[in-house]
Order: structure tokens, then sequence, then C-alpha cells
């Protein structure tokens, strides 16, 4: 994948799908502030903007993105709050938007993707990989802390001691090693990534968006949360009605494929 626009995160819209690739191909997509606000920006239209339906972000050049640009991040595009740590405001929000938001998240993974971009990867709710993949936390290397969601997000995708093995030592996994650990939704030759991972955006954006919003919350919410208290949140948003749920009865019952409208 390669890219020669000079902005740092370019955006398209086809099909319902609002695709942000990464695009700092000479630094493997090292992400700075700029980036960082940036793809804030990208995902705060995104929330809102009925016309986008699903989001896919993807890595111009040789990677997805080799994690935050540990030369360099620059200033943060606007004032922080007095106090406040830019951690906390740039990257635990990008991480916490990504994470939370209510439309189909996919990313198309080729090359490396370590640090915040390993956090990205997982906060997604569907990885296509490829086969030149490689993955892991590196930061412990360097003795670089973790501030980006890792330590919460690894054990809970791949177990506890998987976890434990990849932060602690810096090893890296290869697309295999993805695959083993389920983490790849669809793995795919580096050729054919591009059209893979367009085609599972472009169906997760068919779908009915507003109920894969709602199921999207009650998953990431019953990760921490007993039965019982999902099971109240599900009796909570079970009769909100849905104008896809009534196209879903109503394809059921003519016997063709529901035609939703993300309504």
């Amino acid at each position: 994948m390669t890219e020669t626009d000079a902005a740092p995160v370019l955006d398209s819209l086809a099909d319902g799908v609002l695709t942000l690739t990464l695009n700092r191909p000479a630094k493997l997509n090292a992400l700075n502030y700029e980036m960082i606000g940036l793809l804030l920006g990208h995902l705060d239209r995104a929330e809102t903007d009925p016309d986008i339906r699903a989001v896919l972000m993807r890595g111009a050049g040789r990677a997805f993105s080799g994690g935050d640009d540990l030369r360099s991040m620059g200033d943060p595009p606007w004032p922080l709050p007095p106090g406040s740590h830019r951690i906390r405001e740039m990257q635990q929000r990008l991480i916490r938007k990504w994470y939370w938001l209510p439309k189909p998240t996919v990313v198309a993974m080729h090359g490396r993707a370590h640090g915040i971009a390993e956090d990205l990867v997982l906060s997604a709710d569907f990885r296509i990989v490829a086969d030149s993949a490689i993955f892991g936390d590196l930061r412990v290397r360097r003795a670089v802390p973790v501030g980006s969601g890792g330590t919460w997000l690894l054990p809970r995708m791949i177990g506890l001691s998987a976890a434990t093995r990849i932060m602690m030592t810096g090893d890296t996994i290869d697309a295999d090693g993805m695959d083993r650990l389920e983490l790849a939704a669809e793995r795919v030759s580096d050729d054919a990534l591009e059209e893979a991972a367009n085609r599972f955006a472009r169906r997760m954006a068919a779908g009915p968006t507003r109920r894969i919003a709602m199921l999207k919350h009650q998953l990431r919410r019953a990760m921490t949360t007993s039965f019982e208290t999902a099971l109240d949140l599900e009796m909570e948003w079970l009769d909100i009605p849905l104008e896809d749920q009534e196209e879903g009865k109503l394809s059921f019952l003519e016997g063709r494929e529901p035609r939703f409208t993300g309504r």
C-alpha cells in the first residue's frame, strides 16, 4: 500500500465505509500528535454522520504502524486542560474513541503494528491480517511505559499467559501466530489485503448499523460486568424501536434478503 499525498492521515468515504489511511510511510506510519488529532476529528465525524456506517483503518507503505513516534511527537493540536497529562488527553482519548465508536471498525493490518498501533489493532472490532503481519508490544525493550490500553486489551483478547509473554518479553508474533490466537477475522496474502478489507468493511456497512452499535456496546460492557447486569442491559435496550428491525422481520416474511438503512 503506497500513498503520495502529503497529509499524514488520508480519508475517503465510499459505500458507507470511511477509510482512514495512516500516511507517514517513511516513518512506518509512526503516530504523532498531529495524526492523533486528525484521527480524533475523523472519528468524531464518523460517530454522528449517518452516511458513515463502518470505519476501516489502514497504513500506507510497508506497515500498518510502528507505534508512537518516539523521536518527536510534536505538540498537541489544541490546548490541553491545565495540569492534564498529554497521554491521557491524546493517546488514551484516541483509544477510547476507537474502542467505543458506535459503528463497526475494521483494521487492515500488514507489516508491523507495535505500541499504540498494536492497541488500535486490538481495539477494532475486526482485523483483516496479511501474511506480512508482525504484531507485538516492543515497549518493554526500551523500558517505555504502556499508556494506551494494552495491559487491559491484550489479556482479554488472547488470555493472561500469552499476553504476559508478549508484553513482558517484547517478543513478536507473525500472521500465523495471530491466526492461532484468533486475532484475525480473516487471513489473506498481502496482495489481497486491500480488496479483502474493503469487502469486509462494506459487508459491515450494509448491516443494521444501530443494532450493531447496541450489540457492540453490550458485548464490551459485559466484559467487566456480572451476568445479571448484562441481562439487565439487554432488557433495557430490548424494545427500542428500530427501522432495521422492522425491515428484518418483513424481509423474513417475504422470503428475501433484508435491505438495511442503518436506522
